[in-house]
């Protein structure tokens, strides 16, 4: 298994592991398969040079994540793994990659949302040393 950050470049390989994740698991994206399929390369090219992509290579992409600017501070998303590869320690590498470049790159806070009800996730976030933040669906991470 090996953690991947995305070039801007290698926009198909986000491309498609975002779509295989929108297709498997739709209720946990903030966006639809129906209209990420309707992206044009220039879309692709943006979104992958946009902040931080990772993803899981097995040797084909079997996992992502990714990480934006937010006044709160580094905002984590579109954590997935393929449910083939769930348990295998994948998400904790793809979120341990997230806060090394927070970290490197002087991020102080990193958040996240989280569904209550995703207890497996949730184990992950606080077992790493996220905190409940004041909204519920919001966890964070103090960077040091």
């Amino acid at each position: 298994m090996q953690i991947h950050q995305v070039a801007p470049d290698e926009w198909r390989l986000w491309r498609d592991i975002r779509l295989e994740a929108l297709s498997s698991d739709p209720e946990e994206f903030g966006s639809a398969l129906a209209v990420e399929q309707r992206y044009g390369e220039d879309e692709w090219r943006d979104r992958a040079a946009e902040g931080l992509k990772v993803v899981a290579l097995d040797p084909d992409p079997v996992a992502l994540v990714a990480a934006t600017a937010k006044p709160e501070g580094l905002y984590l998303y579109s954590m997935w793994v393929r449910a083939s590869h769930r348990g295998r320690g994948i998400g904790e590498g793809l979120v341990r990659t997230v806060l090394a470049w927070a970290a490197e790159q002087g991020w102080k806070v990193v958040v996240l949302r989280v569904w209550e009800d995703n207890l497996p996730a949730r184990r992950l976030y606080r077992r790493l040393g996220f905190r409940q933040a004041e909204d519920p669906e919001y966890m964070e991470f103090q960077v040091s």
